[in-house]
């Protein structure tokens, strides 16, 4: 019987042969270039993140100065009970010194629910800056070229206080309501001398007395630092600290580059200004009843690679182009003065 003889064919293992040195480079080609193409999205959200948080700290803060000062103008003036169109002293040829902590010039100067001090133009600096404020740099009251200052005088809006609470050395108001008392305000920092009588009064009694309202003066600017040295301008405002019964100066908003002011002078008396001036004369300020107010506003901090073409606009001042590196927004808002307008409408 002859044998039959298979050969079986036995298949050879596979084995695995890895990445070629080509392969690799091109591997870690696409890889770097993977890491870097993230790394420039990230790196450029950051900065467009960044651009957006000062864009809208600037923003922010120019809105909020614009409301600081649309709110305090909007209480000029305001006196509590006493209306200031009889019984105060003469309108001044000149402008009164708004710093003096006298009581006397304070009480004289009631008729002036604002008064200003003009800087020209955007490079202009303001002559004899009143309330020790200097057109020099270095100093906490150093004045920006191209800023106007303006004082606003008015009574707390506060609860009135009684009068045997009040503090020797701070300045009150303390209007009459009694037909008859020999006056019809009074403004002191002496609490015995405040004795003027509520409505009801006879003409034998002498208390109740009316309640006392603290007397505020606000000195607004701008200042070339928020710290001196820092280079950030900021509003500040110079104010009767009731404390220490000494004028102080309180930062307000950074960022606030330059502030124009516009007066509109009510001309025949119907509590509508029929004309806005940067100057007004000295017995025309009685007839303010409004305010036109202009702000420029720029970030903190410069911006790499930018440069800012615009022109803003500050009003009757004219126009800045600042062509430096950093972003910028104007604004400007009409302020009606409500006590001073609403004392001389038409009925």
């Amino acid at each position: 019987m002859k044998q039959t003889s298979h050969n079986q064919i036995v298949p050879q293992a596979s084995f695995q042969r890895g990445l070629s040195l080509i392969e690799l480079m091109i591997s870690i080609t696409i890889g770097l270039l993977i890491l870097v193409a993230l790394s420039t999205l990230f790196v450029n959200q950051s900065k467009t993140r960044s651009e957006l948080d000062k864009s809208n700290r600037m923003i922010d803060n120019g809105r909020y100065a614009l409301e600081l000062l649309s709110g305090d103008l909007r209480v000029a003036g305001f006196y509590g009970e006493f209306t200031p169109t009889s019984g105060v002293p003469a309108i001044p040829a000149t402008l009164p010194n708004p710093c003096s902590t006298s009581a006397a010039d304070i009480s004289a100067a009631l008729q002036l629910a604002v008064q200003g001090y003009d800087a020209a133009g955007p490079a202009s600096t303001i002559s004899s800056p009143p309330c020790s404020l200097v057109n020099s740099a270095g100093s906490a009251l150093s004045l920006k070229p191209g800023s106007d200052i303006f004082v606003i005088r008015r009574a707390s809006t506060s609860t009135p206080i009684v009068q045997g609470v009040a503090l020797s050395g701070v300045h009150y108001i303390q209007a009459s309501l009694c037909e008859y008392d020999s006056a019809q305000y009074i403004v002191d920092t002496t609490p015995a001398n405040f004795t003027l009588r509520i409505k009801g009064c006879t003409a034998t009694s002498t208390t109740p007395y009316a309640d006392l309202r603290n007397m505020l003066v606000h000195v607004y600017f701008v200042s070339p630092d928020n710290n001196v040295g820092d280079g950030i301008p900021t509003l500040k405002r110079r104010e009767l600290d009731p404390t220490t019964h000494v004028f102080v100066t309180t930062p307000l908003v950074e960022g606030i580059e330059y502030m124009q002011v516009e007066y509109g002078l009510d001309t025949n008396s119907d509590g509508t200004a029929d004309s806005y001036e940067e100057t007004p004369a000295a017995t025309d300020w009685p007839n303010v009843v409004a305010l036109k107010v202009n702000l420029l506003a720029r970030n903190t901090e410069a911006t790499k690679g930018y440069t800012d073409t615009k022109t803003y606009s500050l009003g009757l001042a004219g126009t800045v182009a600042p062509n430096d590196d950093y972003k910028r927004h104007s604004y400007n808002q009409f302020v009606r003065l409500t006590n001073p307008a609403g004392r001389r409408e038409m009925p």
